[in-house]
């Protein structure tokens, strides 16, 4: 039996030896050392074939009877490998030696071959054996105690092999990490030198600002040696030499000096700004270039570091070489030592071979890893060989970059050296121009005062002339400070604003207080609205003589203009309301032009200057520029002779006969625009060759084809009559104009009544002569009074205005303060007083 059994075991062992390759003689002493690659893929030619792993499932061997345990490295090189079988709780497929290598199979007592599988694989270090008759097999004494001892010490120099490699992976860990903050600095210097271009397009662009302000200066001075010259063109003119003098001198030329320092200032804080963003720039330059030798010193390092590792590879290697020699000689020791014990020398010998095979797959995982060291190295020297080249160019392109703007810099210096030059000299031109305008403003300064002068003098007449006083705060607090929401309109002498004062709606005109024009034209129209009363005339209410402010009735349905054209979806007036408005446009300019002793004219009659009450009776408005045609005022008194306001002329010094003349051309003015008002609300055109189209219609007998359809049907007799009146109203003859109190006021009288419009023969007769005393005059109502009261603030007042005012308020209307008390007293002196006046006037 025993004999069958040895016969069996070397017949197996021969069968396994058969598919081992021919053992290599050992190299010579003085032979060139083979690459690591060449042995381990000859010892891994040495592995015996797959084996497939089955256990039957009819002996009771299933994947529940069998124990894994897990093995360390330690345990997998120095265990004891005649122990207990081991197990594994899964049941794989066979590999090869890369994934599981199978060992020949081991014959049991019972005959039946048990095979053993070895399946170190990647994920774990898991040693599997699983023998039939291990389970009460005791561990059998060495044979061979030195074979025994020269693989612990194979096994004792695989794991320093191990701990190695792993200090080498560490090292070129290292190695990577240092190459990465190295890239990352040459990323930072890249970015400090992008923020160096952007820096320097922004100094571009600074440079182009300032070469566009200094062109903005020049468009200034040219501008303002224009308005220079307008100046002294316009010098005859006391009001605008003024106002340009006042501009001109103290806000451009103040404006424009403080400009250029400020403009100086800058440029040359401009500069030093420039001069510290180029040394900036030179410390960064310094700090890449030792960045960039640090970088070269830790390559150095590196490349020392490589060539250590080089020895320390070259060293393993002649490690290697020596357990290959080493394993050699044991294997021809176990082809010596198999005669003497088959049994447990196979045993021994198959966990040898096991052993060093799993030490030469791990040598082979290590020349790998060193050729992939060296790849990397490789590419880590090109990549840093391209980045220097990188760094040299950049730093040759900030060399160019840096020469180039310097030189920029300096010209741009020169330049501006040469504009401050320049702007340094048009200051001292500017000084004198400024010297002589302040000449010239103290000479305008003292025809001021004269006109001034001349002002208070027509003061003094406004003074003797009645109107209410108001004042400035009583207006601020009624139009809320003059807000611009209360603004109706604004010219270039005053604004009007809506207000609400003594429970009455009135439009307050505001003087501009620097304007001596202006403030002429306040007093004469005071001058001259306090003097007229009519029922067609915009009512002067009061003044404010200390703000140049006037006091108006405020009329709510706008101007004529807007009617007649619609505005803001207005509807059409009537033919019969036209009519009752031409009528009374007629009566305001018969009463102002019969005005005693001198006449009045209004001077720029217009559709916008014609205004409609609640009512839609219309008052002629806007009589600010409208003048007393008395002979002492004419030769320094701008007088309009045109119906338009773009057509003034001043009247000189001139004889009797001259006078006339002028007064029947500010008349004919007046005449004229009433003729192209009625000609418009006929045919509602504008006034653009009105006459010559009214002309040509009444020619052709073609009058109703130009007639305005929205006023409704027109009668054709009195729509001719209407036509004929105005075309004689606009004839260029001064002689073959009709006089509207005469002719004019008959046909259009004739008209009203065709119209069945009341008519009023009076409306344009003078009340009297002379204007009534301002002490005659209520308040209140602007009358002259036929009931006198005196309030207990002092002043006189119409018995029923006053009473009405108390009703409502308990304040004084003239002084605004609280009445210590109620009661009216009758002032029978000036009732008197005023009898007689009255009885004068009718004896005249």
């Amino acid at each position: 039996m025993a004999e069958n059994l040895l016969t069996l075991l070397i017949k197996t062992y021969r069968e396994a030896t058969e598919s081992l390759p021919a053992i290599l003689p050992s190299p010579a002493k003085n032979a060139p050392m083979a690459p690591a690659y060449s042995i381990s893929s000859q010892m891994g030619s040495m592995a015996p074939a797959e084996l497939e792993y089955e256990v039957s499932s009819s002996k009771g061997y299933t994947s529940s009877s069998l124990v894994a345990t897990e093995m360390t490295d330690w345990d997998y090189l120095f265990g004891d490998w005649g122990m207990t079988v081991y197990g594994s709780s899964r049941i794989d497929a066979a590999a090869n030696f890369s994934g599981t290598a199978a060992l020949p199979p081991i014959i049991g007592d019972a005959n039946e071959l048990t095979p053993v599988l070895h399946s170190p694989t990647q994920e774990s270090d898991n040693v599997y054996l699983l023998l039939e008759s291990a389970y009460n097999q005791e561990d059998e004494p060495s044979v061979d105690e030195e074979m025994y001892g020269k693989l612990q010490d194979l096994c004792s120099e695989a794991k320093l092999l191990l701990d190695q490699a792993d200090d080498k992976s560490h090292k070129i860990g290292k190695a990577e990490m240092d190459l990465h903050s190295a890239l990352e600095r040459i990323k930072e210097s890249e970015d400090s030198y992008l923020q160096e271009v952007s820096q320097r397009k922004e100094i571009e662009k600074t440079f182009a600002r300032q070469r566009l302000q200094i062109e903005e200066m020049r468009r200034r001075l040219c501008t303002l040696s224009d308005e220079l010259q307008d100046s002294k063109k316009y010098n005859l003119m006391l009001e605008q030499r003024i106002t340009q003098i006042k501009s001109a001198a103290k806000d451009h030329v103040e404006e424009i000096t403080e400009y250029f320092i400020k403009q100086s200032c800058e440029e040359s804080k401009k500069c030093q700004k420039i001069e510290m963003d180029l040394l900036s720039t030179l410390q960064r330059v310094k700090e890449v270039e030792s960045l960039l030798q640090n970088e070269k010193a830790q390559r150095e390092y590196m490349e020392e570091k490589i060539a250590r590792q080089r020895t320390e590879i070259e060293e393993t290697k002649r490690q290697r070489d020596k357990l290959y020699y080493d394993f050699q000689d044991a294997k021809e020791q176990r082809i010596r030592l198999e005669q003497v014990d088959a049994s447990e020398e196979t045993n021994r010998r198959r966990k040898a071979e096991r052993d060093m095979l799993s030490y030469l797959q791990r040598i082979k995982d290590l020349e790998n890893q060193q050729i992939r060291q060296l790849k990397k190295q490789e590419t880590m020297e090109e990549t840093m060989a391209r980045q220097k080249e990188e760094i040299q160019a950049t730093k040759r392109k900030l060399h160019e970059i840096h020469g180039k703007h310097m030189a920029e810099i300096k010209s741009a210096v020169k330049v501006h050296e040469e504009k401050d030059a320049n702007s340094k000299q048009l200051f001292q031109e500017l000084q004198v121009k400024y010297d002589k305008l302040l000449h010239e403003r103290d000479t305008a300064v003292i025809e001021a005062k004269e006109l001034r002068q001349k002002n208070k003098q027509s003061a003094s007449v406004t003074n003797e002339t009645p109107y209410t006083g108001f004042s400035f705060v009583e207006l601020q607090k009624t139009t809320n400070g003059f807000d611009a929401e209360f603004k109706i309109s604004e010219d270039g002498f005053a604004s009007i604003y809506k207000g609400f004062i003594r429970n009455t709606n009135v439009a307050i005109k505001l003087f501009h207080p620097r304007s001596l024009k202006g403030q002429a034209k306040f007093y004469q129209e005071v001058a001259v609205l306090s003097r007229v009363r009519h029922p067609n005339l915009v009512t002067l209410m009061g003044a404010c003589p200390d703000d140049f402010a006037l006091v108006y009735e405020f009329l709510p349905n706008g101007s004529l203009e807007d009617w007649l054209s619609c505005k803001k979806h207005m509807p059409p007036l009537t033919w019969k309301v036209r009519t009752r408005i031409i009528g009374e446009i007629c009566s305001a300019l018969a009463f102002i032009h019969s005005h005693k002793p001198y006449p009045i004219v209004h001077g720029d009659l217009n559709l916008g200057n014609i205004l409609l009450d609640a009512n839609f009776v219309s008052k002629v408005g806007d009589l600010g520029i409208c003048h007393l045609l008395r002979q002492p005022d004419l030769p320094t008194t701008n007088l309009q002779h045109h119906p338009t306001k773009n057509h003034k002329g001043t009247l000189c010094c001139m004889d009797n006969g001259e006078f006339k003349s002028a007064r029947e051309l500010m008349l004919w003015s007046d005449v004229n625009s009433f003729g192209i008002i009625i000609l418009r609300l006929l045919t509602g055109r504008s006034k653009q060759q009105i006459g010559e189209i009214v002309e040509e219609a009444m020619e052709k007998g073609n009058l109703h084809s130009i007639i305005d359809a929205s006023a409704g049907d027109w009668p054709l007799m009195q729509a001719n009559q209407m036509a004929q009146l105005g075309l004689r109203c606009i004839t260029l003859s001064w002689g073959r104009q009709p006089n509207l109190a005469g002719e004019v006021w008959v046909v259009i009288e004739q008209l009203m009544k065709a119209a069945c419009l009341p008519t009023g023969p009076s409306r344009f007769a003078s009340p009297s002569d002379a204007p009534p005393p301002s002490h005659f005059i209520c308040p209140i109502f602007q009358e002259v009074m036929s009931d006198p009261h005196m309030a207990a603030d002092g002043f006189t007042y119409e018995a029923e205005a006053i009473r009405g005012w108390l009703d409502a308020a308990d304040t004084s209307p003239m002084t605004n303060l609280r009445l210590a008390n109620r009661t009216l007293t009758p002032n029978k002196a000036l009732r008197s007083a005023i009898l007689e006046w009255q009885q004068q006037q009718n004896r005249r």
